[in-house]
């Protein structure tokens, strides 16, 4: 066998070997957490591409639909309802208790919030998985000025 024999049937059960192992393909994006968590609150989709879902449906397929691109919010909704201000000063000097990754991650997830009120049932209860939850929520508190 040559060398190039040698070195195509290493390339080939590399390639097989991330295949099987569930790995994404090397044509998906490089994400840091802060990225992964900016995407999602822009497009509603995570660094996958995969679109983020919520139970009931969202009445908009971002966050940022909603609480705009800056996290001002202000946006009328139905129901009487307004989207919140998610930047910094609201959320975090502006509250108290003041918002934690934690306690926005249950707001985003479950629609309580950093009282332990339930928030309006247009705020969609976002299904996310744990990394994409911590990412948004961390990207949220700490990009959002």
């Amino acid at each position: 066998m040559n060398r190039y024999s040698s070195l195509s049937i290493a390339l080939l059960v590399t390639l097989i070997a991330g295949c099987g192992s569930g790995a994404k393909s090397s044509t998906a994006p490089a994400n840091t957490p802060l990225e992964n968590g900016r995407t999602i609150f822009q497009t509603g989709k995570d660094a996958s591409g995969l679109q983020i879902t919520a139970r009931p449906a969202a009445l908009m397929q971002s966050c940022a639909a909603c609480h705009h691109a800056d996290g001002s919010g202000g946006v009328h909704l139905p129901r009487g309802a307004v989207s919140a201000d998610l930047r910094h000063k609201a959320l975090v000097t502006g509250q108290t208790p003041p918002y934690t990754v934690a306690l926005l991650e249950r707001a985003i997830s479950t629609g309580i919030d950093n009282n332990g009120q339930t928030l309006s049932p247009v705020m969609p209860r976002w299904q996310l998985s744990a990394r994409d939850l911590k990412d948004v929520s961390t990207y949220v508190l700490t990009q959002l000025k």
